[in-house]
């Protein structure tokens, strides 16, 4: 098993990079192939050019790993692959699973095949790098304390009297 599929498969969210921006992604591992349904009601990510990038953290020292090259395939709810793969995302679900569900996902929602090359060398872990956390986008949101107004009423007791 290279590094790289080790890490894949104990992955459980990744993050997609889509026009320079990553894009938070549950996904079902199988065989190195990640697998995950989008919009729909599900979550959310634009759609997916034949190449993308990934973003995993290490499952034990949640190091960053990446990017790493990756193609996304959409699976044809027609397609004789989609039971398969509805099959691994069905059951990595954590809600209980239903033939509903399945039927949704092939109506209003896109299931995703990405796969890595294996043989891709893992970037090392640089802990001096950026994390890639992003700044608040500007708000008109405002608050008109400093500090919460039940924190005033907390008083410590005087000693000595």
């Amino acid at each position: 098993m290279s590094e790289l599929s080790a890490v894949l498969a104990k992955a459980a969210v990744v993050w997609v990079v889509v026009d320079d921006r990553p894009w938070p992604l549950w996904v079902a591992v199988d065989d190195g192939t990640l697998y995950a349904v989008t919009g729909g009601g599900e979550q959310p990510l634009p759609q997916l050019p034949a190449q993308v990038e990934l973003v995993l953290r290490t499952k034990d020292t949640h190091e960053r790993v990446g990017p790493v090259p990756a193609r996304a395939e959409r699976i044809n709810p027609a397609g004789e692959d989609w039971a398969r793969v509805t099959d691994i995302l069905l059951a990595a679900r954590q809600a209980v699973p239903t033939e509903e569900l399945r039927d949704r996902w092939a109506a209003d929602s896109v299931v995703w095949a990405i796969i890595a090359d294996p043989e891709t060398p893992v970037p090392q872990a640089n802990r001096d790098q950026p994390s890639d956390a992003r700044p608040p986008q500007p708000t008109a949101a405002t608050t008109a304390r400093w500090r919460p107004k039940h924190l005033t009423a907390l008083r410590r007791p005087r000693s000595g009297n």
